[in-house]
């Protein structure tokens, strides 16, 4: 996910924005893109990792930001 401050937020402070979203992300969808899901069909991880970057990119955009995700073919 590409993130772009709209606000002139600081290096800091995007970094926090972003671990706080991230942690509110996974929170309401019980996803952790950091984190290797075992026993669940691919169709299931990719809803998930979706349901997760639009959580994730609805938190940035609250805090000021663009966020881009980026699409894997």
């Amino acid at each position: 996910m590409f993130i772009y401050p709209r606000k002139g937020q600081s290096e800091e402070q995007q970094a926090n924005d972003r671990y706080e979203c991230h942690k509110w992300a996974v929170g309401q969808t019980n996803y952790d893109p950091t984190r290797i899901p075992s026993g669940i069909p691919d169709d299931q991880i990719m809803q998930k990792r979706a349901d997760y970057q639009r959580a994730m990119g609805g938190c940035l955009d609250s805090r000021g930001y663009t966020a881009n995700k980026l699409v894997v073919i």
